[in-house]
């Protein structure tokens, strides 16, 4: 929260000491330059390359891409995907988690709230995420965990239903790693 106030500061801050050069600029550009410093902030709070446990391939965006990891003792956390935008998305998050011991868990945060996904017998998981607005992340706990992790997070079209949330009705496994996608 104290993050949130003080990102608030500064945007006031420049926006007065820089105003005169945004004169001219109509509402939609406003709300672009708006969206691209939220996009910047929230893009702080991915863990880096380096310092993953596994390996993240992103597609055109921070909120969609692969990640797998081989895990031998783990214990920490992996922010993933996500980011923040005052636009919604709308995700298809899929994959598997064998675990050889210890713990590991898909977390989603969704503004304040947090969510972890349940998975099948197989260790799968899929569900459609609903972000709306503000800083929502895609993380994977771990606690002594020793297997591996493969997730996907894709694109699905907006629906303009006006709902945000998880979506947790599971179609079963038929999509996720325990039937070939991950190869």
């Amino acid at each position: 929260m104290r993050k949130r106030r003080m990102a608030a500061l500064i945007c006031c801050l420049a926006l007065s000491l820089t105003g005169c050069g945004f004169h001219g600029w109509n509402s939609w550009k406003w709300i672009a330059f708006a969206d691209e410093l939220a996009g910047q902030l929230g893009a702080s709070q991915l863990t880096s390359d380096k310092d993953l446990f596994g390996e993240r391939v992103c597609s055109d965006s921070a909120y969609a891409g692969s990640y797998a990891a081989q895990c031998q003792g783990s214990t920490g956390k992996d922010v993933i995907f996500g980011g923040g935008s005052l636009r919604s998305y709308r995700l298809r998050l899929y994959g598997r988690i064998q675990s050889d011991s210890g713990r590991a868990a898909v977390r989603i945060r969704m503004n304040e709230e947090v969510v972890i996904l349940e998975m099948d017998e197989n260790g799968c998981f899929e569900t459609e995420l609903r972000f709306g607005s503000g800083g929502n992340y895609i993380m994977v706990e771990y606690e002594d965990f020793s297997g591996t992790v493969e997730l996907t997070s894709a694109w699905l079209p907006l629906d303009w239903d006006k709902r945000t949330a998880l979506a947790l009705g599971r179609e079963g496994c038929g999509a996720c790693a325990c039937h070939g996608v991950f190869r």
